[in-house]
C-alpha cells in the first residue's frame, strides 16, 4: 500500500504544480501528522509506529492531496485552510493511536 500512496503522492505534485488545488491544505495536514508521529514515535518506539509509515499507510496521501482539498468542504482564506489542513493531520493521528480504526482519514475529513 506505500506505493500506492506514493502514487497519489506523484499525483498531488501534480495538481500542485499544475495550480489546480492550494498547497495548504496536504502540506499543514502531512506536516503536523509528520511532527505528532516523529514526536510519539520519540517518546517510546516500541508503542508507536514510524512518522513514514504514518505519512504513507492507509488513504493519507488521498486524503491530503484529493479529497481534503474539495473545494466544498475546505476554507476559501489561505489561513483558514492551513488551519484546517492541521486539525485534519492531528485528527489522524489521534484517531490512528487512540482510536480503534487505522486509518482515520475518512473520518477526520
Amino acid at each position: 500500500w506505500q506505493w500506492v500512496n506514493v502514487a497519489y503522492l506523484v499525483g498531488g505534485v501534480i495538481l500542485l504544480y499544475k495550480r489546480i488545488i492550494s498547497w495548504q491544505i496536504p502540506v499543514a495536514m502531512l506536516t503536523l501528522l509528520g511532527i505528532c508521529s516523529l514526536i510519539s514515535w520519540g517518546i517510546d518506539p516500541t508503542h508507536y509506529s514510524q512518522p513514514l509509515l504514518q505519512l504513507f499507510s492507509g488513504a493519507t496521501m488521498l486524503g491530503a492531496f484529493f479529497i481534503a482539498t474539495d473545494p466544498v468542504s475546505a476554507s476559501t482564506t489561505p489561513k483558514g485552510r492551513l488551519i484546517y489542513g492541521a486539525i485534519i493531520g492531528l485528527l489522524v493521528w489521534i484517531i490512528r493511536v487512540y482510536g480503534g480504526y487505522p486509518d482515520a482519514v475518512a473520518f477526520s475529513v
